[in-house]
């Protein structure tokens, strides 16, 4: 009588223990998991090229101003406003200095784009095959779980209670293995790389003046031409 009590006691015990460690509540936590991070991803991109999209509106709206500009220097100089001719022209250089850097911006963010649709996709596909083999494990353990109850109501739990052990350790193994992958899956997306959209250059005085003076050589040419056309 104490034998069988203190079977149906152990077996009680590894029915709790066994809700704890429960190999498909894990697989399934990693898979949601995974999902997640796709969706981050997703995010990330839609981000990205809401951001791009915004820049390359302005860039329009730049070109736009220097073809004014430069119909505007035109007409100064036609009636003899060179001083409003060099003011348009001037300000023509300075929108054309900044479509430069815009370009430059936009042609960064582009490649950023690119990092995370590989990256998306890479993802996409380990989530893939990680639903099937997680429906494909589950079911393996399921029918693992059936047989295992079967033969210790056959021969009693306290005969199999070596096998038992091993079974345990095997689903210890089982959920250290998903653990594993679940943090590559992590590594992966924290070391995708953060975005960086609209980082302003920095410059010295020095440089400051020396566009100054690139600037107004500009202009001096852009005056130059209008005279001989005139």
């Amino acid at each position: 009588m104490l034998e069988r009590v203190k079977t149906l006691i152990a077996s009680k015990i590894n029915k709790v223990l066994s809700s704890f460690e429960d190999p498909r509540e894990q697989l399934d936590y990693a898979y949601e998991k995974m999902i997640q991070q796709l969706h981050n991803v997703d995010m990330s991109l839609t981000t990205a090229i809401a951001a791009r999209k915004k820049l390359e509106f302005r860039r329009e709206r730049i070109k736009e101003k220097i073809r004014k500009n430069e119909e505007n220097a035109e007409e100064a100089m036609k009636l003899g406003r060179k001083d409003l001719a060099r003011m348009a022209i001037e300000r023509k250089v300075l929108l054309e200095e900044q479509l430069r850097k815009l370009n430059e911006e936009i042609e960064s963010m582009k490649k950023d784009e690119e990092k995370l649709k590989t990256l998306r996709e890479t993802l996409r596909t380990k989530v893939d095959s990680f639903a099937a083999k997680k429906e494909m494990l589950k079911a393996q353990y399921e029918t693992a779980e059936a047989q295992k109850e079967i033969k210790e109501t056959l021969t009693g739990l306290s005969n199999d209670a070596a096998n038992a052990g091993a079974i345990v350790r095997r689903a210890e193994e089982k959920i250290n293995d998903l653990k594993a992958k679940s943090a590559a899956i992590d590594e992966l997306i924290a070391t995708g790389g953060a975005i960086n959209y609209m980082d302003e250059e920095e410059r010295d005085i020095l440089e400051k003046e020396l566009e100054k003076e690139r600037i107004k050589s500009r202009v001096d040419e852009e005056i130059k031409k209008l005279e001989a056309e005139t």
